[in-house]
């Protein structure tokens, strides 16, 4: 099961693992984000989840990451990102899937994937028309399209395609509620999502399906 932790100012994440992923943008406010999360609320997310502008895949235990920038899919580091604008979600993605998910982010990165422009128009006109036609341009992608299509290879299965995937989306299937350092106090069920952690600390996010793989089959 995913959880999620928030990490106050100066308190970078650690224990990271391939295939745990950031969300992020939840203080930028450049046209690029504003524009994210515009789409995102034409869509009627809730408010938690639109604040996302941003979607980020560790690929190294040390903290290495792969996303799809402007200028196409590069590698980077968590510490280029400011702690109190992202969330954590720890995928404890097991070490075959971890495998899978990390042999397909090497192999965009050697492809050197341009960011998918045409994709976020497309995904514009699905947020301002409400249609379920999407359009994808072939050989590109855009950050949460790139994680989402990364975690296929761990067995999720999310609620649209891959490349239609926006950071809303991630954080609405990894319920990602709370602000970085926020506590709420629970409703009075049982259930662990209801209780969100306090800034570092750890929260369970909820079950969703996983596709089981075949024991012995490898990529």
């Amino acid at each position: 099961m995913a959880s999620i932790t928030h990490h106050p100012p100066g308190d970078t994440a650690t224990g990271v693992r391939v295939a745990d992923i950031l969300l992020t943008g939840v203080r930028s406010q450049g046209i690029f984000s504003w524009a994210i999360k515009l789409g995102s609320w034409l869509r009627r997310y809730e408010l938690p989840y639109r604040r996302f502008s941003h979607a980020v895949l560790v690929i190294s235990d040390d903290g290495s990451i792969a996303e799809a920038l402007y200028k196409g899919v590069a590698r980077g580091h968590l510490a280029k990102y400011q702690p109190a604008n992202y969330v954590l979600v720890r995928t404890n993605v097991d070490p075959h899937d971890q495998r899978q998910v990390l042999a397909f982010a090497e192999s965009v990165l050697q492809a050197r994937t341009r960011y998918g422009f045409m994709t976020i128009f497309g995904l514009a006109l699905f947020c301002l028309s409400g249609a379920q036609l999407c359009i994808q341009q072939a050989g590109t992608a855009s950050c949460s399209g790139f994680v989402s299509d990364a975690l296929t290879r761990a067995g999720h299965v999310w609620p649209r395609p891959p490349f239609a995937m926006m950071p809303a989306d991630l954080a609405q299937y990894f319920d990602v509620r709370s602000e970085p350092g926020d506590r709420a106090e629970p409703d009075g069920g049982d259930d662990a999502c209801n209780v969100v952690g306090r800034a570092g600390e750890e929260r369970a996010a909820p079950h969703w399906p996983v596709q089981e793989h075949l024991s012995g089959h490898e990529a």
